[in-house]
């Protein structure tokens, strides 16, 4: 043997470890869609408070203040914190808004599985960069035939052959589109024929096949066109997972404003009784004393009556303000926790503060919305597409190349008159050194075209493609428009609230001053239980009134949160793979 020559198999380990250094794909991706609650050296919500958070009227709208405030003050001075509730219940569930938020996006349903999605898309781009994998096949035949033979100078005129052959492939496409295939070939074949010059023979081939397209399916961004997309597609699922989380949190924080209103309007209508009784009380001293009709006091009776069931279905609403809440939670109703009741531990405030700018709004709506970032993805997507769809209208043009290199050894016959000895013998080692002493070689290399006539399916698919696009684009113009209704129907829901508040304070102290004249004039005489009854129910309204203007005043600012997709910047909430570098 050769010793400087190297082997079959040495060859093929080192044309196995070039591709392995140079062509093996790399993942194209390294983004977690998880999400967390960045650290901070304050909470958000006690130093950040949400009556904190800037809030701006329209453009060209003076600033509004609440009554007797003085604005330096109020800007400079630091705003005092929630207030807690009057009576903590023990065995409840205290929980802050803060609270409510982090176990949502701990345990929420949707949230998890919303997740899913963004895990489906990375295995997505795993199985699209599959396809630039290099595959290695192995194979190995043995054959044994029988067979008569026609020629007069057959000897013997029964053929008998055995044949082994183990054939070794290695083949990869790469993304430039060029596709190549290193093959390694070994066969024994052994035969009874008189004339061979070689028995048992030994044949080695190597061989090179190389293909390139030239114009249809040429080029990196063409045979990366699934690649890009899935990549593409994980970013949407990562914006629609965005925007689950904002939904949800919005959800959550309209739901825990509901339950805080819920409970403090159960205090409101307490507190209507507590007056009809105090009435009621009053009429039945004065009917003993003989100052007033018996009449007086089935009509305060029936007041309370009435409002005991407003407190019914005060308390009926709390219930199902927690269900809603703990089903948000995910907390199991027959679970210990599932048997307490909820009690929040913030309260609304109501601070104005400086206008809103509608110009600045709207575009850090169309920089952040989720959904619109999705959709302009989605164009992405369908651009691609067009590009690849186009490139497939071009002929077929490939260049072909193959070089093989091969070798035989045996064991070597004396054949015919006078005998002759084949010059190739030795063994199998023997086959294998001559087949890499590149001796014995063969070259071809040639260019493939074709052409479907009329080619009429991918200019289909083309002009479809486009229309795709350019119907999508369609679809973006119209979302910038809903963007900017939504924006400017936001701001003026919080302008509205703010006045609904200030208007709700104002009849509340009417009805206050009303309620009390009332009872002057009653205590002399001068007026009628069903009188002072009649101002009780009116201030208890206005108290309701106010309570809800207030809470809607929050969750107006919850809204345009959301529209203005600022709501994650607001509880410091980070999606993990925006943190990365």
């Amino acid at each position: 043997m050769l010793k400087n020559r190297p082997t079959a198999i040495g060859g093929l380990l080192f044309l196995l470890i070039i591709n392995l250094l140079i062509f093996q794909p790399v993942n194209g991706f390294s983004k977690d869609r998880r999400f967390f609650i960045a650290e901070s050296d304050s909470d958000p919500l006690k130093t950040q408070d949400l009556d904190n958070e800037p809030l701006r009227e329209l453009d060209n709208q003076k600033t509004q203040t609440p009554e007797n405030s003085n604005p330096t003050e109020s800007e400079s001075s630091p705003q005092p914190l929630p207030e807690k509730p009057d009576i903590i219940l023990v065995n409840s569930l205290q929980m802050s808004l803060r609270d409510v938020i982090e176990n949502t996006l701990k345990s929420n349903v949707s949230i998890a599985v919303q997740q899913y999605q963004s895990k489906i898309r990375k295995e997505e781009i795993i199985t699209q960069e599959a396809d630039f994998d290099p595959s290695i096949s192995l194979e190995g035949k043995a054959t044994k035939l029988k067979q008569p033979l026609a020629s007069a100078f057959a000897q013997p005129p029964l053929s008998k052959t055995n044949s082994q052959s183990l054939d070794l492939s290695f083949n990869q496409k790469l993304k430039t589109g060029t596709e190549y295939e290193l093959k390694f070939e070994n066969e024994r074949n052994e035969t009874n024929s008189a004339f061979a010059g070689l028995n048992p023979q030994y044949t080695t081939r190597f061989e090179v096949n190389l293909t390139q397209p030239l114009l249809k399916n040429f080029g990196l961004d063409i045979n990366k066109t699934n690649i890009y997309i899935a990549n593409n597609n994980l970013d949407i699922s990562d914006f629609d997972f965005k925007n689950k989380v904002i939904n949800v949190i919005s959800d959550t924080e309209n739901v825990y404003w509901d339950l805080v209103f819920s409970l403090e309007d159960l205090k409101v209508q307490q507190k209507s009784v507590e007056r009809a009784k105090d009435l009621e009380r009053r009429v039945k001293a004065q009917v003993e004393v003989g100052t007033m009709a018996p009449l007086e006091i089935l009509q305060a009776k029936s007041e309370v009556a009435s409002r005991e069931e407003a407190v019914i279905q005060a308390r009926k609403l709390i219930q199902d303000n927690q269900d809603n809440l703990k089903n948000i939670l995910n907390i199991h109703f027959d679970s210990p926790d599932g048997m307490k009741e909820i009690q929040p531990l913030d309260s609304p405030q109501f601070l104005v503060e400086s206008p809103i700018s509608l110009k600045e709004s709207i575009f850090t709506a169309l920089k952040k919305r989720p959904d619109y970032q999705a959709k302009k993805k989605e164009l992405d997507n369908k651009n691609i597409q067009v590009k690849f769809n186009e490139n497939q209208l071009y002929p077929t043009l490939d260049l072909v190349a193959s070089f093989g290199l091969n070798g035989i050894s045996g064991d070597a016959q004396a054949v015919g008159f006078p005998p002759n000895t084949n010059p190739y013998g030795g063994n199998f080692g023997r086959s294998q050194e001559r087949t890499f002493s590149g001796d014995f070689s063969t070259w071809e290399g040639g260019l493939v075209f074709s052409y479907p006539i009329g080619n009429r399916a991918a200019k289909s698919r083309f002009t479809a493609a486009k229309l795709e696009a350019a119907q999508l684009l369609l679809d973006i113009k119209d979302l910038e428009k809903t963007i900017v209704v939504e924006v400017r129907e936001a701001a003026r829901l919080i302008n509205t609230n703010i006045k609904r508040v200030q208007a709700a304070r104002i009849a509340r102290k009417l009805a206050e001053e009303k309620l009390s004249a009332e009872e002057k004039k009653f205590e002399v005489g001068l007026s009628t239980s069903f009188n002072v009854l009649e101002f009780q129910t009116d201030l208890a309204e206005e108290q309701s009134k106010e309570l809800k203007a207030i809470i809607d005043f929050n969750k107006s600012k919850i809204k345009l949160r959301k529209v203005l997709a600022t709501t994650l910047e607001e509880y410091s909430i980070q999606m993990a793979s925006d943190s990365s570098p």
